[in-house]
């Protein structure tokens, strides 16, 4: 019995350390992405974070003024431009602004003639009758 107590912690040991250790090792430089960013992923960061600052700004904004701290005169004085940086930095974040996407192709033309309209169909075919009432469900409540 205590022979299978010692190897059973011994295994569970040998699990925890199996578990933690990439997470107890240093990462190596050359795995190591945060220090050597090239200049779109700086320059995209840059964005990200611009994105999200004028995101918040707005949405505090509108608290405020949902509020009552921000009259309406100030609200539209401030949030023309909050909503300008917020769109001039969802633009530059976007692979569209990129690449070139082409135009899509024109709508055919429309038909000369309108088609006729079809019949609206019977909703029971004439010689049915009506069908039956569903059957009615007491409601609860308290048995007399």
């Amino acid at each position: 019995m205590t022979a299978a107590l010692f190897i059973a912690a011994l295994v569970a040991a040998a699990a925890v350390v199996l578990a933690a250790l990439p997470f107890l090792r240093d990462p190596s430089p050359a795995a190591d992405r945060l220090e050597r960013q090239d200049e779109l992923e700086r320059r995209t960061l840059e964005l990200a974070e611009e994105r999200d600052r004028a995101l918040a700004a707005l949405k505090e904004l509108e608290f405020d003024h949902r509020t009552g701290k921000i009259s309406d005169e100030d609200y539209r004085r401030l949030v023309g431009p909050l909503r300008v940086r917020a769109a001039e930095t969802l633009r530059a974040l976007e692979p569209r602004a990129m690449v070139e996407v082409p135009e899509p192709p024109e709508p055919p033309p429309p038909p000369d003639e309108p088609a006729p309209p079809e019949p609206v169909p019977e909703p029971y075919p004439p010689d049915e009758i009506t069908p039956p009432a569903p059957p009615l469900v007491p409601e609860p409540g308290p048995r007399n």
